[in-house]
């Protein structure tokens, strides 16, 4: 069992200049990783603007989650049919908005062509060819040949963003089944001018290239040490923000953990990365449709790698004493997630409250 304390200062305590009359508790559990999935999946499907990293971010995550609710035996024709009617549309709208070069610009129409936009179209479009999806096969490949062309202005830059944005195109073109050996090694050379998450799909390009490549072990090591450690979990922050490839420290843990999974799938700093991730959400997603995104691939590849698809256990929540809930989550509640709003009235005033969370033994994680 988990007890957290709660302490709600008065204004006629002396100890506080806020009225907290009005305020709320708000508790959200999820019995695994699947609930809260479900939830950032829909903040991804509403989403109202659709440049082209939207128009990603709203089916990739899906794509992978799908895959590993296949490979679960989790399926259904009802979340293949949503996802069908998801992803051609998404197509459509990629093929139709790439450039005369190859590639794509941030905004549909636009005919500047971006690299890190191509390169994140193309982690699409190598997803949707997995899931069974069909497009010509000329759209990728220009995309490819675009990302190949754009290297030459980036390698050895003396801006951390330049060298992250090659990382990401060298990912990219590996997924796509180009890897470009001379880049890797190249932006190898030169990875102190990389960001962490920079230096994590730099790993991932090696592992998809050549598992046994020497290096990744030395990278590996770099990405442990620069971990960040508190009682709220791991993770990993970097010296700026790279805004020019739309990162945040959030993009950041959500990458590292995805190329752990990948490559180093016993790291122990996995199961705490997704801890940290889990309690930074936004409500029911992240912050931006990146963070969602990343954090939502991360997230479905640690769901089939710690065999949470087997959750078998019985939570309750109580608060001073009281029981608030009691729940059972197994198989057929991996997606529903408790949430509950207590009135500050509930909470005794100028003292200790003691909030309770406790589980039967078996499989699965409780997460709040």
């Amino acid at each position: 069992s988990v007890t957290e304390s709660i302490v709600a200062r008065s204004k006629s305590a002396g100890t506080s200049s806020l009225d907290y009359l009005n305020a709320t508790l708000n508790l959200e559990v999820s019995p695994s990783l699947a609930a809260s999935m479900t939830d950032g999946l829909t903040y991804l499907n509403d989403y109202p603007y659709l440049c082209m990293e939207q128009t990603v971010s709203r089916f990739l995550p899906n794509l992978i989650s799908l895959e590993a609710l296949k490979l679960a035996g989790k399926s259904s024709d009802d979340l293949q049919k949503g996802l069908d009617a998801q992803v051609q549309p998404a197509l459509q709208r990629i093929i139709s908005n790439q450039n005369e070069d190859g590639g794509w610009g941030l905004w549909p129409g636009s005919g500047n062509s971006q690299p890190t936009t191509t390169a994140y179209v193309i982690l699409g479009l190598v997803e949707a060819q997995k899931a069974g999806y069909t497009f010509p096969s000329n759209t990728e490949e220009q995309g490819l040949t675009y990302l190949e062309g754009q290297l030459s202005y980036t390698f050895l830059s003396n801006f951390n963003w330049q060298n992250n944005q090659a990382a990401f195109m060298l990912y990219a073109l590996a997924e796509g089944g180009r890897p470009n050996g001379n880049g890797v090694s190249a932006l190898y050379s030169s990875r102190k001018k990389l960001d962490i998450y920079g230096k994590a799909l730099l790993m991932q390009s090696m592992q998809l290239a050549d598992p046994k490549d020497e290096r990744i072990q030395t990278l590996l090591s770099e990405i442990n040490s620069a971990a960040a450690k508190s009682a709220a979990g791991t993770w990993w922050n970097e010296k700026e923000v790279d805004y020019w490839n739309w990162n945040t420290d959030v993009r950041t843990t959500a990458i590292v953990l995805n190329a752990l999974i990948q490559v180093d799938p016993q790291n122990a700093l996995i199961p705490d990365g997704i801890r940290w991730l889990m309690k930074h959400r936004d409500g029911s997603h992240w912050y931006s449709t990146q963070e969602t995104a990343w954090s939502l691939m991360a997230l479905t590849n640690w769901l089939s790698l710690s065999g949470e698809f087997n959750t078998d256990y019985q939570y309750a929540l109580g608060l001073n004493g009281n029981m608030l809930e009691t729940k059972q989550a197994d198989a057929a509640h991996l997606t529903e997630t408790t949430s509950l709003k207590l009135d500050i009235e509930k909470l005794l005033a100028d003292q200790t409250n003691y909030l309770v969370l406790t589980r039967s033994s078996g499989p699965g994680v409780l997460y709040y």
